[in-house]
Order: C-alpha cells, then sequence, then structure tokens
C-alpha cells in the first residue's frame, strides 16, 4: 500500500513525498507583481513544515489584470530574479514548487473588462501566448511545474463553461470548442517549456444550473489527458462545499477524481 510519506516521480517532477500544498491567494503582491520579504517568509515557512510540493498562489500571467489586488505575477521578465529568489527558498527544504498560472479577467487597452463572448479570435489567441510566455519565466525561474488554473470561476473556468462560453467561433459551442483554449495552452507550455510538469486545476462541476457539469468536466479531462497534462488537481466552483463532516464526507471531490 502506497504511503502518503512515500517519495513519488512524476513527468518531470520528483517529490518526498505525497503531500501537496495547493495554491491560496495570499494577496501581498505589489501591483506589477513583484514581490518582498513577506513573501519569501510565508513560503518558507511552509516549506520547513515538511511538504513535499508547494503550489504558489494565484499568479496572472497579465500586467493589466486587475481582477483584484495583490496578484503575484509572471507577466514581466523584470520579475525573474524575484520569483527565482522564492524559488531557492522553497528548493533549499527539499520541497518542490508550482507556480499557478492565472487570468482573472481580459482587460483592454483602455483598461475596461472584456466579457469571454465580446473578446476577438485575437484576443483569445494573446491570452494563450501570455499564458505560453509566464511558463517559460516560470521554467526560467527554476520552477519545477506550472499549473493552468481553470477552476473557481476565474476567466478559464468562465471561458470553458457552457453557461458563460456562447461564442460561434473556433473557441465556442462544442465541449471540444470551449475546451480548444486549454489544450492550445497546454500544448504551447509543453513544446516551449518542456522540462515542466504542467498541471490543471478544474472544477469537477461549476454548482449552477447550465454550467459546467461533472460529465462534461471529465470529458474535458480526458482531453487533457490525451494532450500530454501530467497532473489534474479537481475541484469546483467555490473552495468548500456545505453540509461537510469530519470523517464522514470530507474527500467531496473523491468520487470525481477516481473516475480517472
Amino acid at each position: 500500500m502506497k504511503n502518503i510519506f512515500e517519495s513519488v516521480e512524476l513527468n518531470n517532477l520528483r517529490v518526498k513525498n505525497r503531500l501537496v500544498r495547493s495554491a491560496t491567494w495570499e494577496g501581498i503582491a505589489a501591483p506589477d507583481g513583484s514581490i518582498g520579504e513577506d513573501t519569501y517568509e510565508i513560503y518558507c515557512e511552509l516549506a520547513k513544515g515538511g511538504v513535499g510540493t508547494i503550489i504558489t498562489g494565484f499568479t496572472s500571467v497579465a500586467t493589466n489584470d486587475f481582477y483584484f489586488g495583490g496578484m503575484m505575477r509572471l507577466s514581466d521578465n523584470k520579475l525573474i530574479p524575484q520569483y527565482k529568489k522564492l524559488v531557492e527558498i522553497i528548493h533549499a527544504e527539499d520541497c518542490a514548487t508550482i507556480s499557478q498560472l492565472a487570468l482573472g479577467a481580459f482587460y483592454d487597452k483602455n483598461l475596461v473588462e472584456v466579457s469571454e463572448n465580446n473578446l476577438s479570435t485575437e484576443n483569445v489567441r494573446e491570452i494563450i501566448k501570455m499564458f505560453i510566455d509566464a511558463a517559460i519565466r516560470a521554467e526560467l525561474c527554476g520552477f519545477d511545474g506550472v499549473q493552468i488554473h481553470a477552476a473557481h470561476f476565474f476567466f478559464l473556468s468562465r471561458f470553458i463553461s457552457p453557461l458563460i462560453n456562447h461564442r460561434t467561433d473556433e473557441f465556442g459551442g462544442s465541449t471540444a470548442n470551449r475546451a480548444k483554449i486549454l489544450l492550445d495552452i497546454l500544448r504551447g507550455i509543453k513544446n516551449s517549456a518542456p522540462k515542466l510538469h504542467v498541471t490543471i486545476k478544474i472544477n469537477s462541476s461549476d454548482f449552477t444550473s447550465g454550467g459546467l457539469d461533472e460529465a462534461e468536466s471529465f470529458l474535458i479531462c480526458k482531453m487533457l489527458a490525451a494532450a500530454g497534462i501530467d497532473s489534474i488537481e479537481v475541484s469546483g466552483n467555490g473552495t468548500s462545499v456545505g453540509g461537510i463532516k469530519a470523517g464522514v464526507n470530507e474527500g467531496y471531490f473523491a468520487n470525481f477524481a477516481a473516475l480517472g
């Protein structure tokens, strides 16, 4: 029987144990994504705690993403030295680290939020490139991997949801078309930053009528697996659900995860 304290080797990722600290949002980065001693101290303490892998908090791929404040960013090469230092601090404790790449929303040159349905096809391709470029920076920083954040109704989560995405181009309509943005990001990262472990965080369900349900989410996960995703973190449209009792139903995404 496997033990959570056993080491494990996945594609491009070898970790000392199977404990993973999932990404959270600290909200303490400067507006341009710069990080300082408070961030270093938080992650140093986490790494010293003995976890095998740390997924760092919500890290926007865009410089002009103002969905909320305090976001880390990997949208500019000038940030690389700061994030390289963060990786070195975590690695010093024999802990692997993965950068969670995300987009809260897309803003035009006038800093006006553009909805998923009003983006041009070229805008969508620009967003795909943002994710790929951020992954390249993550590799230069020394991160062991990147996580594509497609959960919790941030941009990618909304984009793949049938409740939100009513586009009529190659990125809308069918499940395959709505998932194309994820697959293009994945393939682009694999081609441009091949040393990285690439994972994704995705809603098992949007928990909303007309939204992504478990059957469609599982179909998208199968597409991602066929395209070479290295691992999948299962979540939902919200960080928790109600009615959870210790020792009874704490693993509320376990049944969906077991489908894979």
